[in-house]
Order: structure tokens, then C-alpha cells, then sequence
């Protein structure tokens, strides 16, 4: 079962995550599949960020966070509002903000706190998380286009239907 594959052009290896066994594994061409992370906190999506450090979603945290180039991890986001986000899922870089969904697939074992499934930007330098979209049943994959000017969202709810949105200025 695997999720969130990412190549790292830095240092050539495929990142991807396995939410069941609760692991972040890395593999490199010609080489072995290893673990890279355990307990991965059954982190789904994962991305670079304009450091070119991996940044992962953690269902069971409800949590974003950064590995630092010392291995170190870096919680950048847990919190909107004042509540526990439902369930990080899918992540992106779009200017110099970061982007990520959040349905409840990951809260089997803690209790609901944000009432939307929302898409969430975080603001990397202030670390201020703003909700910008809530129209959905489970937000789940994101992605730009290649121009940076629209941020595409999978709704896998009941409504199975893809977001097209317009960047604006200021990343809203």
C-alpha cells in the first residue's frame, strides 16, 4: 500500500509513504527499498519544499511537518483556529506557500475538532495557517498547473468531483 511518491532530484532516491505499516520508506535506482522513517505517524502525502526539504502529511498526528536536513522533524502546521486539523492528507508547493488537504481519513482514534474538510495555506515565513477552501466532502489529492496559475483538488467524497481554482495574488 503505498502513497505519496516523490522523487528528491537532490539526491536521486523515490520517496513514498505506506500508511498501514506506519512508514516512510526511500528507494534509490539499482538499490534496495529501505525505511527511511518509523514511525512515519502514517504520513500520506509528501513534497519538497523550495529548500528542498520533504514535507509529509501525518494522518495519526493531524499534523504537517518538515525533516530537516539533519533529520530532525518540524511540526509547520497542527492547528486551525485554535482546533486539532481532522487528518493532513495531500500536500503541494504553489509560489512560496504550502498547500494541504484535510478530510478525516486518518481520525479512527481521536475526535473530530474542525467541522470542515477544508484545503489549508500555509505560509511559510509567518508559519499562519489559512482555511481557503471548505466546499468539499474529502478534499484529497492537490496539485497546479504547470504556470502555478490554478490549484487542482480531488474530492473523493460522495460527490467524486475535481476543484479548479484560480491563484490569486497573495496565494489566496
Amino acid at each position: 500500500f503505498t502513497e505519496g511518491p516523490l522523487w528528491n532530484p537532490r539526491d536521486g532516491t523515490l520517496v513514498f509513504s505506506d500508511i498501514p505499516s506506519d512508514r516512510l520508506h526511500r528507494w534509490r535506482p539499482g538499490g534496495p527499498v529501505e525505511v527511511f522513517r518509523a514511525p512515519s505517524h502514517m504520513a500520506n502525502g509528501n513534497t519538497l519544499d523550495r529548500q528542498g526539504r520533504l514535507l509529509s502529511c501525518e494522518h495519526a498526528t493531524s499534523r504537517v511537518t518538515r525533516t530537516e536536513p539533519d533529520g530532525r522533524l518540524t511540526v509547520i502546521a497542527s492547528h486551525w483556529a485554535g482546533k486539532e486539523l481532522n487528518s493532513p492528507n495531500d500536500i503541494v508547493v504553489g509560489g512560496e506557500c504550502i498547500y494541504f488537504t484535510d478530510p478525516t481519513y486518518g481520525l479512527e482514534r481521536r475526535k473530530r475538532e474542525q467541522k470542515d474538510n477544508g484545503v489549508y495555506r500555509l505560509d511559510p515565513t509567518s508559519s499562519v495557517v489559512t482555511l481557503v477552501q471548505a466546499e468539499f466532502d474529502a478534499p484529497n489529492g492537490i496539485c497546479f498547473s504547470p504556470d502555478q496559475q490554478r490549484v487542482y483538488v480531488a474530492d473523493s467524497g460522495r460527490k467524486a468531483r475535481i476543484g479548479a481554482f484560480p491563484v490569486e495574488k497573495g496565494g489566496t
